[in-house]
């Protein structure tokens, strides 16, 4: 009897916690470039690939295939080039699938051995504000 009240709690909870971050998720993938464009190094389309989410500190690591460069100031960035992605996430997301296209918009940066790492901007969905990247991690 324990179990089937615990599976109805479960099921009628479930839906509140679906919908917590309806329409708030964050997205790595912009369907608009904003005016006015954030301060960024690099918009370009991308693929995602080889994703590694880290739990304990909520930081995923992303390999990205850069397909085309709309606009860069890092001459460093180049169509074709496989670069690390680095950003934070939630249970709000922002959820990365293998294979997945899009345009980001990103701060280059380098790691400790030198190799370049994109820093993407993040946007909520719902009113369209642009959390900065973070480069301290």
């Amino acid at each position: 009897m324990r179990y089937l009240i615990a599976l109805v709690f479960y099921f009628l909870l479930l839906p509140l916690q679906a919908h917590a971050c309806r329409d708030l998720g964050d997205t790595l993938f912009f369907e608009a470039i904003p005016n006015p464009q954030p301060d960024a190094d690099l918009i370009a389309k991308v693929s995602l690939s080889e994703i590694n989410e880290e739990t304990k500190t909520a930081t995923a690591m992303v390999t990205v295939t850069v397909m085309q460069v709309l606009k860069t100031s890092d001459a460093r960035v180049h169509q074709g080039d496989k670069i690390a992605m680095k950003y934070r996430f939630s249970s709000c997301g922002p959820d990365a699938i293998n294979g997945t296209e899009g345009t980001i918009i990103a701060r280059v940066g380098a790691d400790s051995k030198g190799r370049l790492v994109l820093y993407p901007y993040i946007r909520r969905q719902r009113d369209g504000h642009i959390t900065p990247p973070s480069m301290s991690e």
